[in-house]
């Protein structure tokens, strides 16, 4: 949905600013530099943000989707018919726009870099094994797009001989390729788990990049061929191409539904024939009680990315304290994580719940926290 948002942002963005950007580009690239500036300080504090600020607002620069969204734009600039309204408009701005876009995607890459370099170089066994891939893809891509950033400037295209400089914008398909790549990489883990967002990120971005590889193939094709109709094959693809993504969507959906549905079920078959054998052995007048003891207690479970252990202290019967001894999921979600932990810490045995925009990494705080409790032998 954030994608989506982004991109219709960024269409009414060229409409709005048209003359303005392609006469005076500078203020519009301080601006995105503020922008990406702003991503990278909130990253390095921690600071997260709730509602719908923090939902559809902020990850339009947090997350990059804004500046993927103008490297679409400039994608699709040159797959339209030759003459079309939308090429005489995009076509003229893409150097422009592919300025602004990586000035914003460069500001996301700093800000996730903080975080998952040092553990790229110093413990690469803590990230699961399609992080860091996606980690090291993102190096690739910071490699591809440097060179491509730096010649988009009218300055530095205009030292350059117009075929050297073409050769190297060719490399912009390659950048394309691994922008999708690391969507992929970002999102599977979780969709396969059952997050819906992701299950829905992989299929909006699946239509926008496979129907350019479509359109952009067509348009090769309609460039040697003058009899071929070229907005029929875009159309037709377009269908076609949304057909396929939303079919992976509701497949990838409907299996993980199933397959919890399953899980559930044989979760509550093994508690019914537990508690049937527990009232065939207990006498009818005894009432079994789990006798509290005092001590620490650790529990471990897995969140979004990461294992996250809960060590739970009981003196007198009661819980006095608890914390994290260990945290090893995305530092994205520890904020949301430590407010649960106070939560908990206010009322040790109240009920809590996960938290939205970071379900996994909530939920995993609560399992934690109960199987500890569990060994304390207390029940809430």
């Amino acid at each position: 949905m954030v994608f989506v948002i982004a991109i219709l942002t960024a269409a009414l963005f060229v409409l709005a600013f048209e003359k303005p950007l392609k006469k005076h580009p500078t203020p519009f690239c301080l601006i995105a530099a503020g922008l990406s500036l702003v991503v990278v300080i909130v990253r390095c504090l921690g600071i997260t943000f709730g509602g719908f600020f923090g939902t559809y607002v902020f990850p339009l620069i947090g997350n990059a989707s804004l500046g993927a969204a103008f490297f679409v734009l400039v994608m699709y600039a040159n797959t339209f018919k030759n003459g079309s309204e939308a090429i005489k408009l995009l076509m003229p701005l893409r150097g422009e726009l592919s300025i602004l876009a990586s000035i914003l995607t460069l500001g996301h890459i700093v800000a996730y870099g903080i975080t998952y370099l040092p553990k790229l170089f110093t413990a690469p066994s803590k990230l699961k094994p399609v992080i860091l891939v996606a980690v090291i893809f993102s190096l690739i891509m910071v490699a591809v797009l440097l060179p491509l950033f730096v010649t988009s400037f009218p300055k530095i295209r205009r030292k350059m001989k117009a075929l050297k400089w073409k050769k190297l914008q060719r490399f912009a398909y390659a950048f394309y390729a691994l922008i999708y790549l690391h969507v992929i990489l970002f999102n599977v883990s979780g969709a396969l788990r059952g997050s819906e967002r992701q299950v829905l990120n992989l299929a909006v971005y699946s239509v926008v990049f496979l129907w350019y590889l479509v359109s952009r193939l067509s348009k090769a094709y309609a460039m040697k061929h003058k009899e071929f109709d070229l907005n029929r094959v875009r159309y037709v693809s377009l269908v076609l191409v949304l057909f396929l993504s939303f079919g992976l969507y509701g497949m990838l959906k409907n299996g993980v539904s199933l397959e919890e549905e399953q899980t559930a079920k044989k979760v509550t078959e093994v508690a019914m024939t537990d508690a049937q054998v527990q009232k065939e052995e207990a006498p009818a007048e005894e009432v079994q009680t789990e006798a509290v003891t005092d001590g620490c207690y650790q529990a471990t479970t897995f969140g979004y990315e990461g294992n996250i252990t809960i060590e739970i202290v009981v003196k007198d019967g009661a819980v006095s304290s608890v914390y994290f001894t260990n945290y090893e999921d995305d530092e994205e979600y520890k904020a949301f994580s430590d407010g649960l932990l106070e939560e908990i810490i206010k009322d040790p045995l109240g009920e809590v719940d996960a938290v939205s925009g970071a379900t996994f990494s909530t939920k995993a705080v609560i399992e934690a926290y109960d199987k500890a409790l569990k060994q304390a032998g207390i029940n809430r």
